[in-house]
């Protein structure tokens, strides 16, 4: 009958045609999203590469060019944490290099893409946490460059990490900074060269937190100190002008006495303590505690110093940020219409 014929039609009619597929706002919302996180990615990505090849210019215009403190022969480079890789294609662009090598973490478990490819450059791909000195490809180098991170997913590529995690952020940074001295040490030739970046603010005296940071800064530096024939720092004032870190160039590498203090054994007991012990409270961990045997106060005032002229350039260029911020604020704008 009409009625029955009726229903039909409107059933019909309200079934999806088959080359007219349903919008689907939860898939459209969820493409967009990924889509932002591409962009947002790869933007932070470009911001990174940029930011690696200017402090790397900087930190060659603070030695001269390393004028005196690489071979005249040509030099070859480890960067461990390299991608996106600014420091790599800055020393590669160097007519002195002859060849580098990298180490990353894979894109896919949280670490930057690579954005570097050349015939003299050799990437590999691994997790720092994991990888141990035989495993590395490098082998013999004059410079080795630790700039590697932490990752969580905050601060992993696409906010994804799911590589190895410690029981809190500072077990972590302090684990993977060794680690990356325990690598890149090992393979570094007589008289060369480790970059790498370290992080200080400080905090009032009565702060557990700031107590515990310096006794480790001093024991580390104490460290450097002795393997080294000079440990300078360098805070940029364009780059990383307002955050706690600076970089810190030490040269003239005593690779003899890193054998004789058998140091690569000392960097991985304190790298595997740091990534195997139960304490949880971080204020409590002893890092670092057999370098107390060769510390001195005069190498402690000269590591206070550089603690305190790097404090020093950090709040100069803090304050600077507010006035020209507030200028800006008192400032008309001309196109403004009344």
């Amino acid at each position: 009958n009409r009625r029955e014929v009726a229903i039909c039609c409107r059933m019909a009619w309200e079934q999806p045609w088959p080359d007219q597929p349903l919008y689907d706002e939860r898939m459209a919302h969820m493409a967009m999203d990924q889509q932002y996180n591409q962009f947002k990615a790869n933007y932070e990505t470009e911001i990174h590469f940029q930011k690696c090849y200017g402090v790397m210019g900087e930190l060659f215009e603070a030695h001269d060019n390393l004028s005196s403190l690489v071979p005249d022969s040509g030099f070859k480079f480890l960067d461990l944490g390299c991608a996106p890789g600014g420091f790599s294609t800055y020393l590669l662009e160097d007519h002195r290099c002859r060849m580098g090598f990298g180490v990353t973490l894979p894109s896919t478990v949280g670490g930057f893409p690579m954005r570097l490819r050349r015939p003299n450059f050799l990437l590999q791909q691994g997790d720092l946490f994991e990888l141990g000195p035989i495993d590395l490809v490098a082998k013999e180098v004059h410079v080795c460059i630790c700039d590697a991170q932490y990752m969580r997913n905050e601060v992993a590529w696409d906010e994804k990490y799911t590589g190895v995690r410690c029981r809190t952020k500072q077990h972590g940074v302090w684990a993977l900074l060794i680690k990356q001295f325990w690598l890149g040490l090992s393979r570094l030739l007589t008289g060369g060269i480790l970059i790498f970046r370290f992080g200080w603010r400080d905090g009032p005296p009565e702060d557990l937190a700031t107590v515990w940071y310096k006794k480790c800064t001093l024991r580390l530096f104490s460290l450097l100190h002795d393997l080294f024939d000079q440990v300078k720092d360098i805070k940029s004032d364009y780059f990383n002008a307002l955050q706690s870190s600076f970089y810190v160039c030490c040269s003239g590498f005593d690779r003899r006495k890193f054998e004789n203090r058998e140091v690569a054994k000392l960097l991985g007991n304190n790298f595997n303590y740091l990534v195997t012990t139960r304490i949880n409270d971080a204020n409590e961990l002893e890092i670092l505690e057999q370098v107390d045997k060769i510390r001195t106060t005069e190498v402690d005032t000269e590591i206070v110093n550089m603690l305190d002229r790097v404090e020093k350039l950090r709040l100069i260029n803090e304050q600077s940020r507010k006035h020209h911020q507030k200028r800006e604020e008192q400032h008309d704008d001309p196109r403004a219409v009344v």
